[in-house]
């Protein structure tokens, strides 16, 4: 009977040796890969510190554009203001001189039957030109657009009318207006629509030094609400064109204009949902085009009606 030898085990402490060696190489590896991580982490610390920074001077950047731009609409308003001062002078010394004129005769008579009448004229012109300073208050003033129902015709026979005694100073100038049958509801801030179109009726003036007509349409079309204030001027080549719209930019003489009046009519309409565009034949003259959205009954309002 042959006795077989017990089997050695070499291969255990080798299998052994090479487990600690993988679990050392797994720690250096872990060892690196956390600080791998860590130079990651305070690299992108780093980096997230100075994206903040620049997050921070973009936004007091943006609030100086903002007070900029507060400041562009507040001058363009002011040269508008002083184009139509003359304008304004006549309207406010016309029920200046009346109200003068009865306290005069108040003045002068005993009889209470004039006293009254004249007294009511008095305030009849008071009530006059009160309104024309709520006009003026109105023009002025810096708000963000205060949205209401409007009718785009009327807000183009009221620009012309606080216009009228202002193109008076303008040789040979006329104004056709045209309008159509149906409304042109929209909703948007009157006030804002009626300082865009009084610089586009006194850029039209402005372009016919000869004279000419100033044609102003008003109407709808594919669900828009659209004004449009035509001149026989000259029109305007195309390197002009694409300047236009910019701020600043004028080809008037030096001291004549602050190149304000355009891009900032562009920017109301803007403002107010609407748009700004311009179609010129040069030699022919331009036709500038108000397009806004017109007013959409609520769902509510629809169902209720």
């Amino acid at each position: 009977m042959v006795r077989q030898g017990k089997k050695t085990r070499t291969g255990a402490p080798d299998r052994m040796r090479n487990l600690e060696i993988a679990l050392e190489e797994e720690r250096s590896l872990s060892r690196a890969r956390n600080t791998l991580l860590e130079t990651n982490i305070r690299e992108l610390n780093d980096v997230y510190a100075v994206l903040n920074e620049k997050l921070k001077a973009l936004r007091v950047r943006e609030e100086r554009i903002k007070r900029f731009e507060g400041e562009l609409v507040r001058a363009n308003k002011l040269s508008s203001l002083g184009e139509l001062a003359g304008s304004i002078a006549h309207e406010i010394k016309n029920p200046l001189i009346s109200i003068q004129g009865f306290a005069k005769r108040i003045a002068k008579t005993d009889d209470i039957t004039r006293i009254r009448r004249h007294a009511a004229l008095i305030d009849q012109e008071a009530g006059r030109l009160a309104n024309v300073l709520i006009k003026l208050l109105d023009f002025s003033r810096m708000d963000e657009p205060r949205r209401e129902e409007c009718d785009l015709h009327d807000i183009v026979d009221d620009t012309v009318l606080f216009m009228e005694h202002h193109l008076t100073r303008f040789k040979n100038v006329t104004v056709d207006v045209r309008r159509s049958t149906d409304p042109a509801i929209v909703h948007v801030d009157r006030i804002h629509i009626q300082q865009a179109l009084v610089n586009l009726i006194n850029n039209a003036a402005q372009a016919m030094p000869e004279g000419g007509a100033i044609k102003i349409s008003s109407g709808t079309d594919n669900g828009l609400g659209y004004i449009t204030v035509a001149d026989e001027g000259s029109g305007i080549d195309k390197e002009t064109l694409e300047k236009i719209f910019e701020p600043f930019f004028t080809t008037k003489p030096r001291g004549e204009g602050t190149g304000l009046g355009l891009s900032l009519s562009r920017r109301l309409l803007e403002a107010n949902g609407g748009s700004l565009d311009v179609e010129t034949t040069p030699g022919k003259g331009s036709t500038f085009r108000l397009l806004i959205p017109l007013e959409q009954q609520p769902l509510e309002r629809k169902r209720n009606s």
